[in-house]
C-alpha cells in the first residue's frame, strides 16, 4: 500500500529546461521539426550538452526532496520528437521513438545513481513512444510508465478489441525490469461524464500484475 511521490509528476522536459530560459541561447537543445528548432515540441535527446544541464537541474530537484523516491524525466504532452540526423538515425535503428528516449533516460539515470542510487527515474511509454525499442533496455533504476490511452475503456484490457495494447504490454514486459501502468479512469473530454469501466477495473489490475507491473496509477 501507499505511494511514492514523483518529482515533477510527468511531462517534465520543459519543466526541467524551460524554453523561455534556454532556447534563445541553445536552440539546438530543442526538437528540430520540419527544419526548425521548436519551443513547442520536445528535446533533442542526442544532445550531450543538453543532457548534462537537464541532469544538473534534476539533481537540484532531488537534493531538495531526497525522500521523494522517484523523479520523472519524461516527454511533454504532445508530439513533435526531434528530427535531427542523429535522433532520426537512432530512432530508425531502434524501430521506435522510444529508442532515443530510453538511451537518453538511461544516461541521465546513470548520473543520478552516482549520488542517489535508491531514486527511481521514471519515464513514459505514451503516444509516440508507446512501442518498445528493438535493442536498448531500460536501466535497473528506470521505471517505464506505460499509458494505455488508446485502449477502449468499456472493455477489459484482455478483450480482443484491446489486443493492440495487450501486445504492447507484453513487449514491454520482455525488456522493462520495472513496469508501471498509468490507467485511465475518467474521460478527459468530460470529467463528470459517465465512464463505463467500473466492471473492468478488477480484471485490468489482475491483467497488469500478471504481466509484471509493479506499480499502478489510476
Amino acid at each position: 500500500g501507499g505511494h511514492d511521490r514523483i518529482l515533477g509528476w510527468c511531462h517534465t522536459f520543459h519543466q526541467l529546461l524551460p524554453p523561455d530560459e534556454y532556447i534563445a541561447r541553445h536552440p539546438e537543445w530543442y526538437s528540430l521539426v520540419k527544419g526548425q528548432r521548436s519551443r513547442n515540441a520536445q528535446l533533442c535527446l542526442t544532445n550531450a550538452e543538453m543532457r548534462a544541464e537537464l541532469t544538473r537541474r534534476a539533481l537540484e530537484w532531488i537534493r531538495k526532496q531526497p525522500n521523494a523516491g522517484i523523479i520523472s524525466i519524461s516527454q511533454n504532452d504532445h508530439g513533435a520528437p526531434c528530427e535531427c540526423e542523429t535522433c532520426t538515425r537512432l530512432k530508425e535503428r531502434e524501430g521506435s521513438e522510444s529508442g532515443p528516449l530510453i538511451h537518453f533516460v538511461n544516461q541521465v539515470a546513470a548520473d543520478i545513481a552516482k549520488e542517489f542510487p535508491d531514486v527511481w527515474v521514471e519515464t513514459l511509454a505514451y503516444t509516440y513512444t508507446r512501442q518498445p525499442p528493438r535493442h536498448v533496455e531500460p536501466a535497473s533504476n528506470v521505471l517505464i510508465r506505460l499509458a494505455p490511452i488508446e485502449a477502449l475503456r468499456d472493455r477489459p484490457i484482455s478483450d480482443p478489441v484491446n489486443a493492440p495494447f495487450a501486445q504492447t504490454l507484453r513487449a514491454w514486459k520482455e525488456v522493462a525490469p520495472n513496469l508501471f501502468i498509468w490507467d485511465y479512469t475518467t474521460n478527459f473530454s468530460g470529467h463528470i461524464a459517465p465512464h463505463p469501466n467500473l466492471y473492468h477495473l478488477g480484471d485490468n489490475i489482475r491483467f497488469y500484475v500478471d504481466h509484471n507491473a509493479i506499480g499502478l496509477f489510476m
